[in-house]
């Protein structure tokens, strides 16, 4: 298929919210259109004559969708053939994605404000996956999290690989899934959190985790690492800001985890390992508990974003 260069996205922008009709989409439509496969002998016909079958057409499909923040109307473009299953490639304005066998190409350029259209491009290509919004520090309203996938008998794998230049306020990624896609594949979506409303637990794709940072995921000159807990209670008193706690366990064995605790069992002279925001007015420390705190409690799962409904 030969959509002209002159048909640009600009031209697509400027159609007017949930239509297709405005110059720009009438001329990719009659681009598309445009493209007859041609006539192709077939060996025999309906009655072992020989006869002539037309080519399958690519299935191009055409659409718009309204943003939910926003008025600019997008274009998806899917790419497959009749009857033949899910299409081989899908693209609209959040994502692009490409299937070759049971291997998956899927980029992300673009802001992404409406999790619908993540949805749709996976629907489109026969991958089941979930795209929950979460709750975000401001900086990551907008930031792709993820993924996550629980597929025990899956023997796929996926890697990422990054893209730039990248707009501000986005996600810029190219993930590539191999040995087709497991039974649940979630993406997480950075939305604005509530005041207090505690904030994903884990960060965005390409964010940096300050593990000594007091406010969010940013040093600013006071290191929580390797202090008391009362130095750090001070600091966070002297801000303004509360504490939640989690207890660092170690075992002989080199594995570890953590707990969460309340303020009351946590003594003063404990050692503070790491921080991070947990809310608008509130830092999750993570203490080492001291040789006074007993033996080290059996590991019990944590919840994470995907985890919450």
């Amino acid at each position: 298929m030969n959509i002209p260069s002159r048909i640009c996205e600009t031209d697509l922008a400027n159609e007017p919210a949930g239509q297709a009709s405005g110059p720009g989409a009438r001329a990719l439509l009659a681009a598309i259109m445009a493209e007859e496969p041609a006539p192709q002998e077939h060996p025999t016909g309906a009655a072992g004559r020989p006869g002539v079958r037309r080519g399958r057409r690519l299935l191009i499909a055409v659409t718009t969708a309204v943003a939910t923040v926003g008025v600019a109307a997008a274009v998806a473009i899917a790419v497959g053939l009749p009857g033949d299953g899910p299409a081989t490639s899908y693209a609209n304005a959040a994502v692009s994605i490409t299937r070759a066998d049971d291997d998956y190409s899927i980029a992300f350029t673009q802001p992404v404000r409406d999790p619908r259209l993540l949805e749709e491009a996976f629907r489109a290509v026969g991958v089941q996956a979930m795209i929950k919004l979460v709750p975000a520090l401001p900086e990551h309203v907008g930031l792709l999290y993820g993924p996550h996938f629980d597929s025990p008998g899956w023997r796929g794998n996926i890697t990422m690989e990054t893209v730039e230049p990248c707009p501000a306020g986005s996600t810029c990624a190219t993930f590539k899934m191999a040995g087709g896609s497991p039974d649940s594949l979630v993406f997480g979506l950075g939305r604005a959190a509530a005041p207090g409303e505690p904030y994903a637990d884990l960060s965005p794709v390409h964010v940096g985790r300050y593990q000594s940072a007091l406010d969010g995921y940013r040093p600013d000159g006071f290191d929580p690492h390797g202090k008391t807990v009362a130095a750090v209670r001070a600091e966070l008193d002297k801000r303004g800001l509360k504490a939640v706690y989690q207890l660092w366990w170690n075992y002989p064995d080199g594995h570890f985890f953590s707990s969460s605790a309340p303020a009351g069992q946590i003594a003063d002279g404990w050692i503070v390992e790491r921080s991070r925001a947990y809310s608008s007015d509130t830092i999750e420390v993570t203490v080492v508990p001291g040789p006074e705190a007993g033996p080290a409690p059996s590991p019990s799962p944590r919840l994470h974003w995907w985890d919450v409904p």
